[in-house]
């Protein structure tokens, strides 16, 4: 059902802007939660491209296409790889209106790392990456508690 969704989503991002490129490690083949299946097929390899294992390399692309007017959706296959690209979204992404004067921006870039999708990973594939972006699990559950005591 989530794939799904995402898979809807993905197509809608794709279908509603020309101008948007889906790559990442594996996407082309479907990726790995299966979410890009057949949108290859339907958006063709100039759109929905596959990538070297490179999550740094994989978001600095996504900044530089952003940064001339391109919608990019960067996927890293796994949330827990990310922090490889941390450099290049905090001091890189977050900072580039503000580097560039407000005369660049890169709004155009999102980035999509799937989390807790894999339960048997061990300590790769099945990490929560969300603390450092600002989201921890542990203060939305104390939340829903103090939610649920009201």
């Amino acid at each position: 059902m989530l794939r799904a969704r995402a898979q809807d989503a993905l197509r809608v991002a794709l279908r509603t802007d020309k101008r948007s490129v889906l790559f990442g490690e594996d996407v082309a083949f479907g990726g790995v939660f299966r979410c890009t299946m057949g949108l290859l097929d339907e958006f063709g390899p100039e759109r929905v491209l596959n990538m070297p294992i490179n999550e740094q390399g994989l978001v600095g692309f996504g900044i530089g296409m952003a940064a001339v007017g391109g919608t990019t959706i960067a996927e890293v296959q796994f949330a827990d790889y990310i922090f490889p690209a941390m450099d290049q979204i905090c001091n890189e992404a977050a900072k580039f209106r503000y580097r560039s004067g407000g005369e660049f921006d890169v709004g155009g870039l999102t980035i999509r790392a799937p989390a807790n999708a894999v339960g048997h990973g061990g300590h790769y594939h099945s990490q929560v990456a969300r603390a450092p972006h600002g989201s921890s699990g542990a203060a939305r559950h104390r939340h829903r508690r103090s939610v649920a005591a009201l």
